[in-house]
């Protein structure tokens, strides 16, 4: 039986990229609000930022750094971002947004 073969988003095949077929890439349309305590502009702008990180990065960490800069470039400083497929939480944030694409949740926010 042969070994299957595996596609990459950006990056070497060596690399601990996502590794799904074309069909299955992650795409901006597929991105949901779940929960969120932004404005429709911020809203708007977080979900066009993750839309750019699935573009241009390839692992979560990557995709985390990148979402936590261009909302500290955007919004102001101290936001964070965590970027997985299971985790837990509990923050008392004054802003917040919980986004999913697929298996994958986003949770960006400011605490006090």
């Amino acid at each position: 039986m042969s070994a299957p073969v595996l596609f990459t988003l950006g990056g070497s095949m060596d690399s601990r990229r996502w590794k799904d077929p074309p069909d299955k890439a992650l795409r901006a349309k597929d991105i949901l609000i779940r929960a969120s305590s932004l404005t429709e502009d911020k809203n708007l702008q977080a979900v066009q930022f993750l839309g750019l990180a699935l573009e241009t990065c390839g692992i979560e960490n990557e995709i985390a750094t990148f979402l936590k800069k261009k909302c500290d470039q955007t919004f102001g400083m101290s936001w964070q971002c965590i970027v997985g497929r299971n985790f837990g939480s509990h923050l008392d944030c004054v802003e917040y947004i919980h986004l999913t694409i697929s298996k994958i949740s986003v949770l960006i926010f400011r605490c006090k």
